[in-house]
Parts: structure tokens; sequence; C-alpha cells
């Protein structure tokens, strides 16, 4: 559920730590397009630039570290819901998993389950369940037994009903993130090991992103750091990426059952569980919202109201499962006040973009609608406007940071619910 990048940089482990050694004569050249920041959706970008038939532009993803994963991306719960009340956030969603379902071990299809507590709680999901069918998502309500036989680990057998997204499923952020960059090597990309310092402009446009390696000449340069992205954001017109603390836990090892189980969600209690295999996770929003300024990754120090969060959100589950924290993490995502990405243009400046708080459930969706952007191809406006990052112009950030933070709660209510 969290922010997906990595600050200046991508970080996964595995990869050769020689990047920066290959690259580092490279990063002083010029380019076409300088994407700052490869998590999944900077690492996307890169893919999808390199792959188009109509790109024959030189590409360099600029990333502070390529053997160590310091970013949200490689702690991401990483369950993947494509229905959301917000049409822009589904039909992005839908696109995305189109996609993860093409990386090799990059995606897989356990199912989702809601789980609804009481009388009201079954009255919204009846609601979403025929949303989803006209949004084109294969959801149906099912028993409260049904949903017990396909995750008994994680369901108990007192609960009013559920509703069942047989498409939706787990992402492995990191394996795609690797994809992805892989991928883009082979068609020319340049990977470089550096902190991105600044973004230097000149008669309002973009002239390239000055690095720890040197300075980087780039026609179009794209913002694509997560949580980090406003220390960049030297712009006329507010850019509300808020961080915010979460709390998650992964619970002990045990014997991964035959087939893993759906994710599954409280909606009205914001907690959420994952099988992740060989343990279970277990998060919740069900706390005051905590402003937190990531340092050197996206993981903070852990607050103590945070252990009664989870001790809180462990009660949902079986009491046979004996779920307990093995290792528990503050991570840290963005949030905006509208709980949309920030993705496209900056009007100011001429070539310059960002593709910002979004989630993994979005990225590779998102990252293809801003490689039709860069490539001139019309979009559809309704998304378009949407997600434009000029939207909040002309408000004040204190009052953008409070709505972002208000919204932490109602991560999972809908717009209906909200107003």
């Amino acid at each position: 559920m969290y922010s997906t990048q990595t600050p200046f940089s991508v970080c996964f482990r595995g990869l050769d730590t020689h990047y920066s050694q290959q690259h580092t004569m490279e990063s002083t050249q010029a380019c076409d397009i300088a994407i700052i920041g490869g998590g999944i959706v900077g690492s996307a970008l890169s893919y999808f630039i390199s792959q188009s038939t109509q790109n024959d532009k030189k590409v360099v993803l600029i990333d502070r570290s390529l053997s160590t994963l310091k970013g949200s991306t490689g702690h991401a719960p990483g369950f993947v819901g494509q229905f959301n009340e917000s049409e822009v956030l589904t039909r992005l969603a839908i696109e995305t998993v189109k996609e993860y379902t093409k990386v090799p071990g990059g995606f897989d299809v356990v199912g989702g389950l809601e789980i609804a507590t009481s009388c009201d709680g079954v009255d919204r999901l009846r609601s979403r369940c025929e949303m989803a069918k006209r949004a084109g998502l294969a959801a149906e309500l099912i028993s409260s037994e049904h949903a017990v036989s396909m995750a008994p680990d994680l369901v108990k057998d007192d609960n009013q009903i559920a509703l069942y997204f047989s498409g939706d499923g787990a992402a492995n952020a990191i394996r795609i993130t690797s994809f992805y960059q892989e991928q883009a090597q082979s068609q020319g990309v340049k990977l470089v090991e550096a902190d991105a310092t600044e973004i230097r402009q000149a008669n309002g446009c973009v002239e390239g992103v000055m690095t720890t390696s040197g300075f980087i000449q780039a026609k179009q340069v794209i913002i694509a750091t997560g949580v980090w992205a406003t220390e960049l954001c030297k712009f006329d017109i507010p850019i509300p990426i808020v961080p915010v603390a979460h709390p998650y836990m992964y619970g002990e090892i045990h014997t991964p059952r035959l087939r893993k189980a759906p994710w599954v969600r409280w909606p009205q209690h914001h907690v959420y569980a994952r099988d992740h295999g060989g343990f279970y996770g277990l998060g919740s929003y069900d706390h005051e919202p905590v402003l937190y300024q990531p340092k050197a990754t996206a993981i903070g120090d852990w607050i103590e109201n945070f252990d009664g969060t989870l001790s809180h959100a462990a009660q949902f589950i079986p009491e046979e499962t004996q779920i307990v924290p093995r290792e528990k993490f503050n991570g840290i995502f963005s949030m905006t006040p509208d709980n949309m990405p920030l993705v496209g243009n900056i009007p100011s400046v001429g070539g310059l973009y960002m593709a910002a708080a979004v989630w993994v459930t979005h990225a590779a969706g998102t990252a293809k609608l801003l490689t039709q952007m860069l490539e001139g191809q019309a979009v559809d406006e309704t998304i378009r406007r949407a997600l434009d990052p000029s939207r909040f112009q002309g408000r004040d950030m204190a009052t953008l940071t409070q709505e972002s933070l208000n919204g932490y709660n109602n991560i999972y209510k809908t717009e209906e619910q909200k107003a």
C-alpha cells in the first residue's frame, strides 16, 4: 500500500554494484530523458519508454543505490486490489495488473477478500460489488463460511458476509522492478548510481539534473521519487506529497499452505492482512495520522503507539493462527489531499514531469499513461485532469498537508462516506 519510490534512487537486492562504476562517465553526458527515482514507477517508465516503437531517445535512470533496497517499493505489502470507487484509480489498477502478469514471477493471482462485520458493512459491500461489476471486474458476494474456507488462518467464522475479487492478487514489487530495469537496459537505457541534488532550469525549461556524479543534461526530466519528491520540487505550485508513518508486521515463519490465501481486509476497521507464503503480514490504519519525514530510507523509527494498533488489528485474526510479530516496522508512504497520484507535466517548467505518490497497485498503468503523454499521444482528459500535478494551484501547503493527514484514516472509505 505504500508509495513506490526510493530517495532519488532505485535500490533492490541482487543487482550488480558495478553499475556505478560502469555508468559514471555516461552520467556526465547528455540524454533526452532523465528519470529521477528508480522504484517501481521510475523503472516501469524506463521500460515503457524504451519499448515504444515511436521512441529512439536516449534515456537515463538516476538512482542513489543499486545494491541495497532502501525505498518503499521493497517493503510495500504488495497486495493489489483493482477496484476503487475512483474510476480513475480503478482503470490504472486494471492496466497495471495486465502488465504485472506479463512479468515472470511478478504477480500472484490469489484473489482478494473484503470482510463485513456489521449490517452497515454488508450494505457497503453490496454497493461495492455492483460498482466493481460495472467496472468490468469479477466480483461476488460470498458467505462468511466460504471466506473462511479460502483463508482459514486469516478469517474468523463470525463475520456477516464477504466480497471476493478473483482477479486480484499480490505483486512481487522487487521482481517487477528488477525485470523492468533489466529490459530497459537491454534497450539502451543507462543506469546511473548517484544522488540527484538539483533540477537545473533556464528560461522556463529544464536543462538537466545535477547529481553527485556530475551534471546530466536532459531535454526532459521526470521526478519519480515518491516521498522524497518535494525535495526537488522548487516550483510555483504546491506539491502536497505528504509522508506518513504506517505500522506493518511480519508473523512467525510457518510451513506454507499448498495455495496462498487471498489478501484480506476489514474496511470498517482499517485493518488488512496478507499471506506472504511462509509467514503472514498484518497492517492497520486505525491510529492517529503521523506526519513523518523520511531520511535515507522509507522505513522510519518505530512509534510506541503502533504496538497497540497492531495488537488491536490482530484481534481480527483467528486465535489458532497465533499471529505475533516476528518483525514490525514503520513504513513511510505518500498521502495527497485527494488520495490521487501526481502525474503529468509541470506547466511552469518546460520539459519537466512528475510521477509521484503512486502506489504499487497503480504503478505500471501510471507509467504507461505518462509514456503516452511524453510521446504526445492523446490521453483520456478525465484521467489527465484527475492526476494533474498543478491541480492544487492557489492553495496553501498547511491546509493541503492537513487534508492529506485527515484522509489517512479514510483510506478504505468511499467518497460518499468521506462527504
